[in-house]
């Protein structure tokens, strides 16, 4: 049987490694093309959210008529349902958000969740869509949010043990605090959650797992 085709839209090229790890790992019979554009985070920063779009829009034409995709997972945290609304709208193929999938897992496991952020324009978008899912699901949730923006930076760097150093504090702290589920806003910090499963007695949620739910769903 041919492998599926999905296409990863990514804005920062610290998504791709554990995305394609994880891929690899569990879902060998899908083909996975990873694109990249990191200047869109620098608009994000910028506040400049029309070139933001705009990119994104290239990247998704380029997905559906250079590659066949069947789904386009877009792995930026960033990215508002407001634009991915807009740019379903541009196209044909399932848009899967990476982590509303995640949102609503946590908001069925908790009343209280940290978000844990080293990307601070992510904190707007992870914010509304918890409580989106939470209005969805008739529930009232408390956030806490947890920003660390020196850890993105050592990631950067490639520093990985600075960046896992930092988050790890800052979840450790929001549970803490009263968060009875820890969200890894960004999938550039998902590689530490199986070691905060262990260290900290609530869920903790990265969007890997189910996103893979999420994109088996979009082509069933």
């Amino acid at each position: 049987m041919p492998q599926r085709s999905i296409v990863f839209v990514h804005t920062s090229p610290a998504a791709i490694p554990p995305l394609a790890r994880y891929y690899a790992e569990r879902a060998p019979d899908l083909l996975i093309t990873n694109l990249l554009d990191d200047a869109i985070l620098r608009f994000f920063r910028e506040g400049d959210n029309e070139s933001a779009r705009s990119a994104l829009e290239a990247m998704i034409a380029r997905a559906e008529d250079a590659y066949s995709a069947e789904a386009i997972l877009v792995t930026c945290s960033s990215v508002s349902m407001s634009m991915i609304a807009d740019l379903s709208a541009l196209t044909t193929v399932p848009l899967i958000k990476i982590d509303l999938p995640m949102a609503e897992a946590a908001v069925r496991a908790a009343k209280t969740v940290g978000v844990v952020i080293s990307f601070p324009p992510t904190e707007g978008p992870t914010a509304r869509l918890l409580n989106e899912a939470a209005r969805e699901a008739r529930k009232e949730i408390k956030i806490v949010t947890g920003k660390e923006p020196d850890a993105y930076d050592a990631l950067l760097k490639g520093d990985t043990a600075t960046h896992d150093r930092l988050l790890t504090a800052r979840a450790h702290e929001l549970f803490s605090d009263g968060a009875d589920a820890i969200v890894l806003a960004q999938v550039s910090m998902a590689a530490l959650q199986p070691r905060l499963a262990e260290e900290i007695p609530v869920p903790v949620f990265s969007s890997l797992e189910t996103s893979l739910a999420a994109v088996r769903e979009a082509i069933a």
